[in-house]
Formats: C-alpha cells, structure tokens, sequence
C-alpha cells in the first residue's frame, strides 16, 4: 500500500458518525466555498479532508475497507454537507456513490480498482451517445468525449458510458473503468451554478478495457442482475442505479435550500432596513416567505425520504421496483428540486440588494439550486413528460435512464 492509499484508510462509519464527521467539516467548507467557485473545483484539502475523513468511502464495500452503508444514509450527508457548500456535496455526492456502483462490477474489476489504493474514487459520465466502444480480442477500445465530469480532478478511475458495436445488432450501452492514465479532464468547466464542481469533459482516445472491467447498462439498470450483487451481501449493491441516483442528486438542491432558509432566517433576526430603520423580523411579508421557503423545503424532504424508504424497503425484500414506481419516484424527485427553487427564489426575492454581493452565501446557494435543477434527471418537463407518457400508455422516450 503506497502512502496515498495509507492516507485514505479508515475505519468503516456508522450512519450516525458519518454524520457526526459531515458536521465537524462544515465550518471549513464554509470558509472555503468561495475559493472552490474560483478554483472551479474543490480545493486540495478538501479532498483529502473527505478521505481522511472516512466520507469518500461511504457505501465502498466493507470487503475493501469502506463503510458499506447505504442510500439512506448517503443523502443523509448529502443533505447536511449541501447546506454550506453545495458545490462539495455536489462532488462527494457523485465520487462515494460510484463507488457503489463500482461494487457492481465483477470482483475483479473491484480488485482493480481498489487492490493497490483502497480509498481510489471514479469520475462518471452517463451521456453514452458521447462514447464509442469496439470490441476486440480480450475486451474493447472506448474513445470519446464525455461533458459533466464532475470531480474528474479528483479522480483515479473513469466509469463511462459508450455506444458498443455488436456484429448484426444495434450498438450496446455499456460502462468501461478506465484508469487515470487513459482519460484527461479538459479544464472547461465555467458555471454560473455549482461552480466548483469541477465538471469538466473527460476525454479517453483508443484506450483498451479488459471484458471483466465492462458492464452492461441494463445491469445496473436493474441492480439484482449486477454481478457484484452476488459477490456482497448487503441489499445496497442490489439497488436499481438510475432510480436510486436521482435520490441522491436531489439531496444536493435540497440540502442547499435548507441551508438558504438558516442563512436567512439567522441574518434576518437582527438586521435592520437601511432606509426605514424598522426590525425587518417584524415585517410580515419576510415571516410570509420564512413561512412558505421552509414549508417547501419540508415537504420535499419529507417525500423524497419517504419515496426512498419504499424503495430500499422493496430492494431488501427482494422485489424489483416496477417502471409505475421508477417513473414516480423520478418525477417527485423532478418535482421536490421545483419546491427546492421555489424556496430560495422566494427568500432571494426578500434579500434585498444586500443579499446580491458575493459575499453574501445567499445567493450562491440560490445559484446552485438553479444549476442543479438543470440536470436531466432533475429536470421537471423531462422526468414529468416520462411519468405522463407512462400513465397514458404511450411508449417512453428512446434513451431515458429508468
């Protein structure tokens, strides 16, 4: 073991010491959001800080030293670490939950990835058009330029998706682990939203990829039919990736909005108007907004927690979740990330023209929930037009992840 992987060793966390260390790291990521924004990525120490931590390696499988826990407890850190810097949760969110997906993959793709450095994490893209792969004697050759990668600069390993020749059939959506060596981030990530995410495009020019170290989209799609889900025990890496992955991606604009609505509601409580003099606390329009901001933020948390229980409730039974249930599950999620701009909207609008300088963690929290309502699976018309389709009998649009 090389000292980076040393470094990276921890001893596997209980849900309540994840969140108890999730806590005990927000003063710091506070005090660092702005630099991320400029960075355009988490700074240095805040990568080792969530390694040292033991976070990085939340649902990594105990078998390679991680804490094996599962999706609840995920978008409960999620959910805390958000609210000073979503930017962060944005790129922790994304590396420790491909780890689970990783201990999807055959177990000697795991053993590859993590034999030699225990606590490596992988960058994900999704956008399979964007991938190509063909195959070849002993496994492929993936090329392609994939966007979004976010936390690439903080990452060992690739997991992409390709378009995968077949002799006589339609290209096959697969996932390839592409070590460092093989994938280049492009440094052009320039947002207005979720700034320091570092979500550059990821590049990867002719690289081989044994067979053992490919996987079938559908695979994960249905999280029973992976093969690490016969390597581990524990019901997680049975979970159904991209019905549980919207979970996870909301957490981060809820998290954000909740901490809108402290930071509003601590700034508020002594503040007075600059013309009027008056106690803005005691203005009733403001506690009107307090009142609707928060109300939002509770019932999104509230549902999205509760869609997530009935879904790892029937994974632990042994049930597949039926597309009814995968089309729902999206289109709440779609719909609690709507609640979440709501409420941050509506406290922006109260903020005054002090609430617009830069300093100011308002508005750079009511930023990151405008950006993150941009993805895909967050997006209302998309996940809102699946669930409609659905309902109606129609067939649901080619390429949608479900």
């Amino acid at each position: 073991m090389n000292d980076t992987a040393a470094a990276r060793a921890t001893t596997p966390l209980t849900p309540a010491e994840a969140l108890e260390r999730t806590r005990a790291l927000a003063p710091r990521l506070a005090a660092r959001a702005q630099r991320c924004e400029d960075l355009r990525r988490c700074p240095d120490e805040t990568i080792a800080e969530l390694h040292a931590s033991g976070l990085m390696r939340l649902m990594q499988p105990r078998r390679f030293g991680g804490s094996e826990l599962g999706a609840v407890a995920a978008v409960d850190v999620t959910l805390e670490m958000a609210k000073t810097c979503p930017s962060t949760a944005w790129v922790w969110m994304n590396l420790a939950s491909h780890s689970w997906n990783i201990a999807q993959f055959a177990l000697r793709a795991q053993e590859d990835v993590w034999g030699d450095d225990p606590g490596a994490v992988a960058v994900t893209s999704l956008a399979f058009p964007c991938g190509a792969a063909r195959p070849v004697e002993g496994g492929y050759v993936v090329s392609g330029r994939w966007p979004f990668g976010s936390g690439v600069d903080a990452s060992q390993w690739m997991l992409a998706g390709a378009m995968t020749e077949r002799a006589g059939a339609p290209p096959e959506r697969r996932f390839f682990l592409v070590p460092r060596a093989h994938f280049r981030s492009l440094d052009n990530w320039r947002a207005y939203g979720l700034a320091g995410t570092g979500s550059h495009d990821v590049e990867v020019r002719e690289a081989f990829v044994p067979a053992h170290r490919s996987l079938a989209a559908e695979a994960l799609a249905a999280g029973t039919d992976a093969p690490g889900a016969k390597v581990h025990a524990s019901p997680v890496y049975r979970l159904p990736a991209y019905a549980t992955f919207g979970f996870f991606l909301a957490a981060v604009p809820l998290g954000a909005a909740r901490g809108a609505v402290e930071q509003f509601v601590a700034a508020t409580r002594g503040r007075a108007g600059t013309y009027t003099g008056a106690r803005r606390a005691e203005l009733a329009p403001l506690q009107i907004r307090i009142a609707e901001a928060s109300a939002c933020v509770d019932f999104a948390e509230t549902q999205l927690r509760a869609d997530l229980a009935e879904l790892v409730g029937q994974v632990e039974a042994g049930v597949a979740p039926p597309m009814e249930d995968k089309v729902r599950w999206k289109r709440n999620v779609a719909f609690e990330v709507q609640l979440a701009v709501r409420a941050v909207d509506t406290l922006m609008t109260a903020s005054g023209a002090g609430g617009l300088h830069t300093a100011a963690p308002l508005q750079r929290l009511f930023r990151d929930v405008r950006a993150a309502a941009a993805h895909i699976a967050l997006t209302w018309d998309v996940q809102a037009a699946a669930y409609g389709q659905h309902a109606l009998g129609v067939p649901l649009q080619a390429g949608l992840l479900l």
